[in-house]
């Protein structure tokens, strides 16, 4: 119990230094400590001293996936909606995560748009994932820069949709509302 208390107060520390912050941004990538972050418009990162590590928390508003991990000997730390295990399920192995393309609305009711700026060279694979990596809905479409989805077997609630082609991946958390 004493444990869980010690830890509760520096979690507590953490966030009200992190709550501190307004909006200055850094980008921390050189901790030996620090496995991965990513840059938004909008947020911030604290470094704190505490019981002599070094301690990263970074925080931003409005993203939709992992924002930051950080990890000690006995201790890891993830921020953000997509955990590094369900994205492991989710993502293709050796594929890089550089996709241009927007699927809008989100949230949706019915139907979800795919739009390219350019025109994919292959087929595109659109593949649905619920929140515990299961793939739930999955369809390929002939190379278009326009596609209109209709995933009408989803019900209400919180997807990761993983589109795939021309070597390149990207996923979007989108949320199915009534």
């Amino acid at each position: 119990m004493k444990i869980l208390t010690y830890i509760t107060m520096r979690i507590t520390f953490l966030f009200s230094l992190l709550i501190m912050c307004l909006q200055g941004f850094s980008q921390v990538e050189s901790s030996s400590s620090f496995l991965r972050g990513t840059a938004s418009s909008a947020g911030s990162t604290v470094q704190a001293q505490i019981d002599g590590h070094q301690v990263v928390v970074q925080q931003t508003i409005g993203q939709s996936s992992i924002i930051g991990a950080a990890k000690t000997e006995n201790v890891s730390a993830i921020q953000g909606f997509i955990q590094p295990l369900l994205l492991d399920k989710i993502l293709t192995p050796d594929v890089p995560q550089v996709l241009e393309a927007k699927i809008y609305p989100n949230p949706f009711v019915e139907n979800l748009f795919l739009e390219f700026d350019l025109m994919p060279e292959t087929n595109i694979v659109i593949s649905a994932f619920d929140i515990m990596g299961k793939v739930v809905w999955s369809k390929s479409y002939a190379s278009s820069n326009f596609i209109s989805l209709e995933p009408t077997n989803l019900t209400y609630g919180y997807y990761f949709f993983k589109v795939e082609c021309d070597g390149m991946q990207r996923v979007e958390k989108i949320l199915k509302s009534k």
